[in-house]
């Protein structure tokens, strides 16, 4: 191995080198900008799930202060639902 070596000439042995050290800085690159988007992925999606939070608490607060009459009715129109089922709780007092 030895021998080949020393018949090949020098420039395309530092062509060889080049070659090799830019795939391994390609290669790094690759990586480290896969990496950055993969974080940035992560981010977007914990930014998604703290709005969504956001939104289910304010739906809560505003669920908690309905009477249960009214509490029947917004449930049963999210559903595409009548709301005559929900006459029955028009008296009664919220718990």
């Amino acid at each position: 191995m030895a021998t080949i070596w020393k018949l090949v000439p020098a420039w395309l042995k530092y062509l060889l080198i080049g070659i090799v050290a830019a795939c391994i800085i390609a290669g790094g690159g690759y990586l480290l900008g896969k990496r950055e988007g993969h974080q940035q992925a992560k981010t977007e999606q914990l930014q998604t799930d703290i709005k969504a939070e956001r939104e289910r608490v304010k739906d809560d607060a505003k669920l908690r202060s309905l009477s249960d009459y009214d509490f029947c009715v917004v449930s049963l129109r999210r559903r595409g639902l009548q709301s005559a089922d929900c006459e029955q709780l028009r008296g009664v007092a919220a718990e």
